[in-house]
C-alpha cells in the first residue's frame, strides 16, 4: 500500500474537525473518559441525534429571527410536573417583521400586540405553545402587562390568542369560558369551537361540562355546595355563575331556597 500523498493527509485532518470531534475530545479529556475510549463515540452520537431531533431537519432560520425554547403543544399542563419535566422543542420566532415599523408609527402598545400574536402563531405553526412568562421574557414586560395587552388584543379584535394557559385550560386569569360557551349555544360544535378559539378539544368540552353541571344545579344549590359537589374550586364556580347572570332564558335562583351540601367523599379544585 502507498503511502498517503500529502493532499490525502490534509483532506484526513481537515475531516477531524467539527463539533463531533470536539464533543470527542471534551469526553477524553474533561470529563473523564480516557480510560473508556470505545464508548465516546456511541455517547457522542447519541447527543448529536438529540440535537438533530431538537432543532428539527429544518434550521433555516431568516434574518431578524431567533431560536427559542417552548413547550411542545402536546405537553399537557399537570400540576406539579415542572418546565424541566416537560417534552420542549426549539422555534424560530420573528422579532422584527417589515410590517412593525407600521405599527411602530401607531404606538407602543400598538407595536406590542402585534409582537404577542405573532410569537404565539409561529409557536403554534411549529408545535408549540408560549406562556405569559415566555412572551413577557421576551419582550422585557412584566406578566401582568402582557396579560391586559392580551386581553385587550382579545376584546377589540374578537380574535382569541393561543397562550399556553388557556389552550390546555390551566390559567387562572386568562379565561374564554364566556366565548366558549356562547358559541356552543350558538348551535356550534366543540371540533369547531376549538379550532376558532385556539383551544385543544379537551379543554372545550371541559368547559362545556362544568357550564352544563352549574346550570343544572344552581335552583337548587349555593356556590360553595356547587363546588364541592362538581369538584370544582368556588372561583370556577362563580365564574359560570356570573355567565348565566348575562343569560336571560336561563332560571334566576331564589336565595331562599339555597341548599348546603355535604362535600363528597373526594374531590379536586380548580
Amino acid at each position: 500500500m502507498s503511502a498517503p500523498t500529502t493532499r490525502e493527509k490534509q483532506a484526513r485532518r481537515l475531516g477531524e474537525k467539527g463539533l463531533y470531534q470536539q464533543l470527542c475530545q471534551a469526553f477524553e479529556h474533561d470529563y473523564g473518559f480516557d480510560k473508556g475510549r470505545r464508548v465516546i463515540p456511541v455517547i457522542v452520537e447519541d447527543i448529536l441525534d438529540k440535537v438533530r431531533d431538537y432543532y428539527g431537519p429544518d434550521r433555516a432560520q431568516e434574518p431578524n429571527q431567533i431560536v427559542y425554547t417552548a413547550a411542545q403543544a402536546s405537553a399537557r399542563l399537570t400540576r406539579g410536573k415542572t418546565m424541566a419535566q416537560t417534552a420542549q422543542q426549539a422555534i424560530r420566532l420573528t422579532m422584527v417583521a417589515p410590517e412593525d415599523c407600521v405599527a411602530y408609527g401607531q404606538g407602543a402598545a400598538v407595536l406590542l400586540r402585534q409582537r404577542l400574536e405573532r410569537w404565539l402563531h409561529e409557536a403554534v405553526a411549529q408545535g408549540a405553545l408560549l406562556t405569559a412568562a415566555d412572551l413577557a421574557f421576551l419582550c422585557g414586560l412584566s406578566i401582568g402587562r402582557v396579560e391586559r395587552l392580551i386581553c385587550e388584543y382579545e376584546r377589540d379584535t374578537g380574535k382569541l390568542l393561543p397562550l399556553r394557559g388557556t389552550v390546555h385550560d390551566a390559567s387562572s386569569k386568562l379565561t374564554h369560558k364566556p366565548q366558549i360557551v356562547a358559541r356552543y349555544l350558538a348551535g356550534q360544535l366543540p371540533p369547531e369551537i376549538a379550532r376558532a378559539t385556539n383551544h385543544s378539544i379537551e379543554a372545550v368540552e371541559h368547559y362545556l361540562r362544568d357550564f352544563a353541571l352549574v346550570r343544572e344545579l344552581v335552583t337548587r344549590y349555593d356556590a360553595e355546595a356547587i363546588s364541592r359537589l362538581i369538584g370544582r374550586g368556588v372561583r370556577v364556580v362563580r365564574e359560570y355563575l356570573a355567565l348565566l347572570q348575562t343569560l336571560p332564558q336561563e332560571p334566576t335562583r331564589d336565595p331562599g331556597t339555597t341548599q348546603a351540601m355535604p362535600p363528597p367523599d373526594s374531590h379536586q379544585t380548580c
